[in-house]
């Protein structure tokens, strides 16, 4: 047997590692008063930001920052305050399946903060939710066909797989000023938080086209009697051109994140406030090509020596999943005992925390708890009081999420109003996030040997198929063509079933 095999490099995809965990990140900053005054913390809440991912053996190195932000009151507890601080965290996540030279992707997320004012400093604390995961674009070697051999059947099996062609990653800072209402009477705006949406994404010829919308959100200091804090909204659209290193691609990919907001208002005159955004936007954008590739599964010889087949299984790449969904949610919070009576809300931030999620059919319901911060002012002081509460909630969404997909939700729009002295009904938007990657396990030939096999006797057998059997499996044991055994069997038209008797007609060369 003068027998030759073929082999190719095979361009995959192969998802190598996934995980999720939870980072601490500490922050301080250094109060303007002094020692001389008290500080009160209101509110603190954060933005963490991945700044690069590096992949080890098991594990991955996420670096990153979480900026800070801060409402307070010192000295005059009537009058509130706000501070900002950026804290670098580098956290090694564990990742089983990952190795030096894989690709990388990570996200983060603040899910808590604590923040304390002790000492003229203010101490801060992060708990941040990471998940990541690696991928190996590395070609495999396989055996995609047999020469040589006299009498041999084989077959064949073609796969659908996507691959990353080409990327490129860029960033846009958009520049916006909005007119501030007259009659909120705002005095100064002390900081914003932004989110982004993608809306679509075009582009060809190396290079990709992504547009979407920043919704600000920008928390400002008020004179306005019995308001000390108000909050405005506004809406930057945008659209860059990433430009794209590599091949031409079929799709293209994108995402979006903020990575850094600055806000100031001024005085226009007549009255008029003006506000100044600028929003830090990082952009990536990736070209996917989907190709066919066509991979030898089984082979066998009809006389003499038999062939025996070494193969491995392994998973690659063949579609992905992002999904963008908002839906409103509703709550009733009763204040903690022994808190102050509301007589009206400033304004609340809520962060959820996922719990657990179900998905049934196309409707994917995530359940957990919403972390509240609620603002307010009393009947018996000018100050503004703040408590912390946490209600379960349980929101279905329009969308389909796998078990391996990292699911995230954020709050947005959160409305708060007083319906008795201890009760408020909050209002918000939560908005999902889906991402994964759908894979499929390949069988690659990686060896075909010549093994001595009994000589095959001229009969005529009538054999009753096994579970899971399939018509090929039939004809490799008695070592016939499958195209005779479907001649001798005209009802097959599909694969047999459990127990059916199948013909086999061993003719003699």
């Amino acid at each position: 047997m003068d027998m030759r095999l073929v082999k190719e490099s095979i361009q995959l995809e192969q998802p190598t590692g996934r995980g999720q965990s939870q980072a601490t990140v500490e922050g301080e900053i250094t109060l303007p008063g002094g020692l001389r005054e008290e500080a009160r913390v209101l509110h603190a809440g954060g933005m963490a930001v991945v700044e690069s991912v590096e992949a080890m053996q098991d594990r991955v190195s996420v670096m990153g920052k979480v900026v800070f932000h801060t409402l307070y009151t010192q000295g005059d507890h009537s009058r509130v305050n706000a501070m900002e601080a950026t804290a670098d965290f580098t956290h090694v996540m564990e990742l089983p399946g990952a190795q030096p030279r894989n690709l990388c992707f990570a996200d983060a997320w603040v899910e808590h903060v604590d923040a304390s004012a002790a000492g003229g400093r203010l101490n801060l604390r992060a708990v941040v939710g990471i998940h990541g995961r690696s991928v190996s674009q590395q070609p495999v070697e396989a055996v995609t066909g047999i020469t040589g051999v006299a009498g041999v059947e084989s077959r064949a099996r073609d796969i659908a797989v996507k691959r990353t062609v080409a990327n490129g990653d860029t960033e846009k800072l958009l520049r916006e000023e909005f007119a501030l209402p007259e009659n909120m009477q705002i005095r100064e705006t002390l900081y914003a938080t932004a989110r982004v949406q993608l809306e679509e994404i075009t582009g060809g010829l190396g290079r990709a086209g992504v547009s979407g919308q920043v919704a600000l959100e920008a928390v400002h200091a008020s004179d306005l009697p019995g308001k000390p804090v108000v909050i405005t909204r506004h809406s930057i659209p945008f659209e860059q051109s990433v430009e794209l290193t590599g091949e031409d691609g079929e799709t293209l990919r994108a995402d979006a994140l903020v990575r850094d907001v600055a806000v100031a208002s001024q005085d226009v005159g007549d009255g008029q406030r003006t506000l100044r955004a600028e929003v830090l936007l990082g952009l990536k954008a990736w070209a996917d090509r989907q190709e066919s590739v066509t991979l030898l599964d089984d082979a066998y010889t009809l006389q003499g020596d038999d062939l025996r087949i070494t193969a491995r299984e392994l998973g690659c790449r063949v579609e992905d999943r992002s999904i963008h969904a908002a839906e409103s949610g509703k709550t009733m919070l009763m204040l903690p005992e022994g808190s102050p009576a509301v007589r009206s809300v400033l304004c609340a931030f809520a962060t959820p925390m996922i719990a657990g999620r179900e998905q049934i059919g196309g409707r994917l319901t995530v359940e957990g708890m919403l972390e509240v911060s609620l603002l307010y002012m009393t009947d018996d002081s000018p100050e503004p009081v703040s408590v912390a509460c946490a209600e379960p909630f349980r929101i279905t969404f329009a969308a389909q999420a796998g078990e391996e997909d990292f699911v995230t939700l954020q709050c947005g729009e959160v409305d708060a109003s007083a319906i008795t002295s201890d009760r408020i009904e909050l209002r918000y938007i939560m908005h999902l996030c889906v991402h994964g990657v759908e894979s499929a396990s390949l069988r690659l030939v990686t060896d075909v040997l010549p093994v001595a096999a009994p000589a095959v006797d001229g009969s005529i057998v009538l054999y009753f198929t096994q579970p899971g059997e399939r018509l090929w499996d039939i004809a490799r044991r008695y070592r016939v063509p499958e195209r005779e055994i479907r001649d001798l069997n005209p009802e097959l038209v599909e694969e047999p079933k459990p127990g059916q008797g199948v013909v086999v007609w061993h003719r003699m060369a």
